[in-house]
C-alpha cells in the first residue's frame, strides 16, 4: 500500500506553533543547558501581525481549509457537513482505526461542521441513534 501523506488540519497547525519548544545550548564543553524558547507565533497584540509580509508568511504557514467538492456546489454546508461526517466514521469501520487516508474525512467535517453538530452526532452514534450506517 502506497504512503499517502494527508495534510495536518489549521487546528493541528495552530497548535504546533503555540508550542513552547526546549533548546539544548552548550555553554563550553560538556556544559549544556536547556532554554525554553518562546512559542512561533505571535501574541494576538503583537504588531508583527499588522506586517504585510509576516502575516502572509504565517497565514500560508497555517490555514488549511477543504478543497472544493463538486458534488456540493451551494455555500450551505449542511449536506457536505453530514457526508464526510459519516465518511469518516464510515471508512474508519471499513479500513481500521489505523488507516491514515480516513484523517482527510475528518480534516474536512472539521473545517466544515460546526463542533455543536459535532457533538451532538457524537453522542447520537455512542447511544445507537445516528441516521446513518457505517457498515455498507
Amino acid at each position: 500500500m502506497a504512503n499517502i501523506d494527508v495534510p495536518e488540519t489549521t487546528r493541528e497547525r495552530i497548535q504546533k506553533f503555540q508550542e513552547k519548544k526546549e533548546e539544548v545550548i552548550e555553554i563550553e564543553e560538556g556544559v549544556k543547558i536547556k532554554k525554553e524558547t518562546e512559542p512561533i507565533l505571535p501574541h494576538p497584540d503583537d504588531p508583527i501581525w499588522h506586517n504585510k509580509e509576516k502575516s502572509k508568511e504565517l497565514m500560508e504557514k497555517l490555514i488549511w481549509a477543504a478543497p472544493y467538492d463538486a458534488r456540493f456546489p451551494q455555500q450551505r454546508r449542511q449536506r457536505q457537513c453530514f457526508a464526510y461526517y459519516v465518511d469518516y466514521f464510515r471508512c474508519k469501520e471499513l479500513m481500521g482505526e489505523d488507516y491514515k487516508p480516513c484523517k482527510f474525512f475528518w480534516n474536512v467535517y472539521m473545517d466544515v461542521c460546526p463542533g455543536f453538530w459535532v457533538q451532538k452526532w457524537d453522542e447520537l452514534r455512542e447511544e445507537g441513534k445516528f441516521p446513518a450506517k457505517f457498515d455498507r
